[in-house]
């Protein structure tokens, strides 16, 4: 598998790919204990059939093809585990500027909102305040016309005020 294709895997793939990489491992560990097995299996056999020297060189075959391919998945493993490593931080800083992004555009949207909407309310406030101020100035001026045209029933009212003074005292 290239690099290329490497980075395009999501962090589930990767992390199966480990599993199977260990369990790929796993086997390999058990053939070689197998071949341990079979080694001790044909040294008893070389050692009744005869020549040590036989023996040795089939014994240092099977453990050097071991060793051999013991050392080739070891850094196979190791290579692939810097690979998923990589592209774990490649998504990982992809992730979090991702999240930046979208935070930064949510604040800018929430201020845009919050400007609207005090706009709307000034807007609201300032035309209660001139209907009110509207309001009042034609009630004032009512009010001032009652009074001008029954300038009577005022003096009537002062003198009713005027005479529950005097009862009063």
């Amino acid at each position: 598998m290239t690099e290329k294709e490497m980075k395009k895997l999501s962090r589930t793939d990767l992390l199966q790919m480990l599993i199977e990489q260990s369990e790929e491992m796993e086997k390999l560990k058990a053939e070689l204990e197998k071949a341990k097995a079979e080694l001790k299996e044909r040294e008893i056999i070389l050692s009744e059939a005869g020549s040590i020297a036989e023996a040795a060189l089939a014994i240092n075959g099977v453990f050097e093809a071991a060793q051999a391919a013991s050392i080739q998945y070891v850094e196979s493993v190791k290579k692939l585990s810097e690979r998923q490593d990589a592209l774990a931080r490649i998504k990982e800083r992809e992730t979090r500027e991702k999240c930046e992004r979208q935070v930064a555009e949510a604040q800018s949207r929430s201020a845009a909102i919050e400007a609207e909407a005090r706009a709307k309310a000034d807007l609201i406030v300032s035309k209660a305040e001139k209907e009110s101020k509207a309001y009042w100035d034609d009630v004032s001026k009512r009010l001032d016309k009652f009074y001008s045209e029954h300038a009577g029933l005022r003096e009537l009212l002062s003198m009713a005020y005027l005479k529950k003074d005097q009862d009063e005292k």
